[in-house]
């Protein structure tokens, strides 16, 4: 049985697909639920934030995660198919509507220029290590201005897991970072509403 169960563990590693589309929010049967999730929006907030694209700072910028065997050996990296910077700078913008504000597509250099309310930021870690489960990580540096004047300035970190590694599915990479991302950004849109609110 145990010579059984590390054959199929070694072949799903060396053939499970590892080319995922990266997508948010997390699927609707995760067991943590993302703010875009939630049963009832808050009311629509009159305030209107500007969203520069977050610019892409990880040492790798080609992967976001890698397979192991049974023995933990690393196998292969899972290299996505969409952009990494583009997909948080969308999933932010899902999470700043969801929480009741107008968002606006800004350009780089938004935040210097007096444009109101700016959020901005940098990617620093998008990973997820596949061995007997999946273990997403997100790591974000995020930057709220207004009017040219620095508000927050800070890291945000998340983790997520689709469960059980069986075999290295594109779907299961994905949802184990969006989760990650999730928790994240909800860590953060919690801090923006403590300002926003301060603020008024």
């Amino acid at each position: 049985m145990v010579t059984l169960m590390s054959a199929f563990l070694l072949g799903g590693c060396v053939l499970g697909t590892r080319n995922p589309t990266l997508t948010y929010p997390p699927s609707a049967d995760s067991s943590a639920v993302s703010t875009a999730h939630a049963a009832e929006k808050p009311p629509a907030k009159n305030i209107q934030i500007v969203l520069e694209p977050f610019d892409d700072e990880r040492s790798d910028q080609k992967t976001v995660g890698t397979t192991r065997n049974a023995f933990g050996m690393r196998m292969a990296d899972v290299v996505p198919r969409n952009n990494v910077a583009d997909w948080v700078t969308r999933a932010m913008k899902t999470e700043l509507e969801n929480n009741g504000y107008t968002v606006i597509d800004g350009k780089p250099g938004a935040s210097a220029s007096g444009a109101g309310i700016v959020v901005s930021g940098s990617v620093l870690n998008v990973f997820c290590d596949m061995y007997i489960s999946y273990t997403g990580q997100v790591s974000l540096l995020v930057r709220l201005s207004k009017d040219g004047q620095s508000l927050l300035d800070r890291h945000y970190s998340g983790e997520g897991s689709a469960g059980l590694a069986i075999a290295a599915t594109s779907e299961s990479y994905s949802r184990s970072l969006a989760l990650a991302l999730s928790a994240a950004l909800r860590r953060f849109v919690s801090d923006l509403n403590k300002t926003v609110a301060a603020g008024q």
